[in-house]
Formats: C-alpha cells, structure tokens, sequence
C-alpha cells in the first residue's frame, strides 16, 4: 500500500512551481507530507487467487477538483468568445506599436554608430546581430507578459492530463511489475473514484489526520466541520421492497433456462412502467449504499499548550451506525472476519506532532 499511495502522489515539481501561490510554499518535503492537494487512496482490499492477485482501490481525486475549480474561476471569464478576441486584438495592437518604436530606436543607433566611427560591413552585421538579441529579450518578455494568463491556463491543462494519466493502464505497467515481484503472481486493479471524501472511512480518517498534524489547536473546529460535510441519508425502517416476482412461473428444472436472467427480465417487465431501465431497479435494491451515520474519535497528545502533560480525547457522531437488516428486520446478516459487522466500515489510523502522537478511529 505504500508503494501504491506514493505513485499516486508523484508530481511534476516544474509545472507546480509556475502555478504556486506566493503565499503559499507547499512544494518543500515536509510540507507536501501534509497537504490535502492530493490524490487520497483507501487501504486498499486484496482478493488472492493461484495465478492472480485482485487489488481493489477506492481514491478521492482532491488534486483534479482543485485544479478544475482553480480553471473555471480564473479562466471561464477570460475564454467567452468576445473577450478573447478582445484580448488578442489588443495584444496585437501594442505589439505592432512596440514593433515600430524598436525598429525606429534601431535606426537611430545605427546613425549614432555611422557618425562617431567608420566602420565596415562586417562590423555593422556584428552590431546588427546585438541587437537582434537584445529585441528578442524584450519581444519575449513581451509575450510572456500579455499571454501570462494563457499560458497558466496551458500549465493547468498538463497538470490536469498527468493527474488522469495515473490511472491509464500504460503509465500502471511500472507500478503492476513492482507488485508482481512481491507476490510472484499477475495483478489486476480496480480503481474506483469515490465522488465524496466522507464515503470511505480511510479516506475520511486520512484527511482528518493531515489537518491535526498541521494545526493540532483547531482539533474541535475540524471534528465539527468533518462531520458538517457528511451526508446522512434517513433509511426507512419498515420499508418493503416494492419489487417483486413470481418464482412460480419459470421451470427451475429445466437446465437449458439461465433461472437469474429470466427472474430479472420478469423483474423488468411487472416494473417497466415506474422505471425505464433495468439499471436503476436493481441499484435501487443493494443494501449499504448510503451512509447513515458517522462517528469519528480522537485521541493522544492534542492540547494546545507546547508541552502535553496528558492526552485528551473527543467523539463526535451523525446518525447511527446499527445494521437495520438484522436488528430491526429480523434478517440473517453474517460477520465478516468473525467480528466486523457487513454495514460498517472501521478505520484506525496513527500519526504524531511535534509534542506527541495521536490516534483516530473512523
């Protein structure tokens, strides 16, 4: 997991340099460890075959969200149609005039030259060409000035395709070789992107954990803000699949009949009228699609003095955690691992600051 988790968070220092705020120098070691503009990744769920490892990954993208909203507040504006052209016309209009006045400069010297010394045509292309030199230094500068915005833009896009290309299976070969020869088998990876960071708990703890290694002070402030940002959906508790089928019908004996195919077209068919497709009918029936509470807790060396004679602890909760399926609907639900219940995700994760270390269970 370190080795994947360290992939994701390679960066191009040269392009991030030219987009950095001056405020902000992010681009150090130290502070990069604990900056949340990066790309997230769970712990990972590892399913192991005789020829084939199944690697499982679920990733918050925080690095493209920044990078788009960075684009569409900056540049939206700037590329409508009309101001564009505007911009463009404009540059070429000073350009021109900068053009002229050079050329105009260039021929002055030239006569100053002419008068003071008598100098052949070997030395007057040896002139000519120092101060072509110093024209091109300040036509790029120029340049450089007029199109800033532009070329920000064009850093952002390259930002944007190194972030996406990541995940391309091309740019993966080096990272699958140096899994394979841990365990000497063929991987595959699943990557799925997760639209919100509280949707994963080892997301959500990671995140928590960067903000209290940069400002362990603020530790009450963050556990609320987290817990704001979660969306809880309200499960009904008695509600009843409005889906059914008649099993009745179709002749399980028959060997030749694909018995779950048939069941779903029946499916389709009684519940064609409520829904156009297949799709939404079966996703409307998964069990633990939404989260309905969260709980997260802190522990360790957080207080705000500089020398932490003891540890604190804080809880804060949304919702509730308990498995509706089998407490309130009396239905079999078994335990994974011998202990994990299958509605609840549990992360712990461990770090410290400068005056001690810390815990948090999500």
């Amino acid at each position: 997991m370190k080795l994947i988790k360290s992939y994701f968070n390679l960066y191009n220092l040269k392009l991030e340099k030219k987009n950095k705020s001056k405020k902000k120098k992010i681009f150090r070691i130290k502070l990069r460890k604990i900056s949340k503009h990066k790309i997230f990744v769970n712990n990972g769920e590892f399913k192991h075959t005789n020829d084939i490892v199944n690697i499982t990954v679920f990733f918050y993208n925080r690095q493209l969200s920044n990078y788009m909203y960075k684009i569409s507040r900056r540049f939206n504006k700037l590329f409508k149609k009309n101001v564009f052209k505007r911009k463009l016309l404009l540059i070429r209009k000073k350009g021109l005039k900068y053009i002229k006045e050079q050329i105009r400069q260039k021929n002055i010297i030239f006569k100053a030259l002419a008068l003071k010394y008598n100098y052949n045509l070997e030395q007057k292309i040896y002139y000519d060409k120092i101060i072509k030199e110093y024209q091109n230094r300040y036509y790029k500068r120029f340049i450089k000035k007029s199109l800033r915005r532009i070329l920000l833009f064009i850093y952002f896009k390259q930002l944007i395709y190194i972030n996406k290309s990541k995940f391309n299976s091309s740019y993966l070969q080096g990272l699958t070789e140096l899994v394979q020869k841990i365990y000497n088998k063929n991987i595959q990876f699943n990557f799925i992107n997760v639209k919100y960071f509280y949707v994963n708990s080892d997301i959500l703890t990671q995140s928590l954990v960067l903000k209290l290694r940069k400002n362990r002070r603020k530790l009450l402030k963050y556990l609320k803000y987290c817990i704001s940002k979660t969306k809880i959906k309200n499960i009904e508790i008695n509600s009843s699949s409005n889906y059914t089928f008649n099993t009745n019908d179709l002749n399980l004996n028959n060997s030749n009949l694909d018995v779950t195919n048939k069941l779903l077209y029946n499916l389709f068919l009684q519940n064609k009228t409520k829904s156009k497709y297949l799709k939404n009918i079966i996703l409307n029936n998964i069990k633990y699609k939404r989260v309905s509470g969260v709980r997260i807790q802190t522990a360790g060396r957080l207080t705000k003095r500089y020398t932490a004679s003891r540890s604190i602890s804080k809880l804060r909760y949304k919702g509730n955690l308990i498995n509706i399926n089998s407490s309130i609907n009396g239905r079999p639900s078994a335990l994974l691992r011998g202990k994990l219940r299958p509605n609840l995700e549990f992360t712990k994760l461990n770090s410290k600051t400068r005056i001690g270390s810390f815990g948090i269970k999500g």
